[in-house]
């Protein structure tokens, strides 16, 4: 079981990013703050977690987003269920210069059940969400698809990802 799991994360890890929907909001981020000279970690007091993350990434842009869930109905796929998608955006990215950001879709826990359970699906992937951890209320995942291996920092992701970055609270 170990090994499938193994096996599906890194499929995560190496397939083409979904790109956030346009009606993402930037957001500040006031909660981010240090934990030491190497380490930079983002709170999220909203959904209960931390991510640490590289002290390169000080400056990153925070910017909420929504998920989709579908489920097909005979006549073409139909948005059953919705969540936020906190995306933290690169510090080193610009318009003429893409890098890699993180995604987390954020799942209250009935949510993420009945995504398991195949009530609904999130991406055309063959493989779901990688949970990142939970607290009481939510399930944290990273999407299927997330890191572009074409776009500049995909391997520095892959290496955040390896660390377990997410913390709920």
């Amino acid at each position: 079981m170990r090994l499938f799991a193994a096996i599906c994360f890194l499929g995560l890890l190496y397939a083409p990013h979904d790109a956030p929907s346009q009606s993402a909001k930037a957001q500040p981020d006031p909660a981010a703050s240090h934990t030491d000279s190497k380490s930079y970690e983002y709170k999220n007091s909203k959904y209960g977690f931390t991510f640490l993350l590289p002290a390169s990434w000080k400056g990153c842009r925070i910017v909420e987003d929504t998920w989709g869930g579908y489920t097909n109905t005979g006549h073409g796929d139909e948005t059953v269920e919705s969540g936020p998608q906190i995306n933290i955006v690169n510090p080193r990215g610009k318009k003429s210069d893409q890098y890699q950001d993180i995604s987390i879709m954020v799942f209250t826990l009935r949510q993420w059940k009945a995504l398991q359970d195949d009530k609904f699906f999130v991406s055309p992937a063959p493989i779901g969400p990688g949970e990142l951890g939970r607290n009481g209320k939510y399930v944290f995942a990273i999407p299927p698809r997330m890191i572009n291996p074409e776009l500049d920092g995909a391997e520095e992701i892959e290496n955040i990802m390896k660390l377990n970055p997410l913390h709920a609270f």
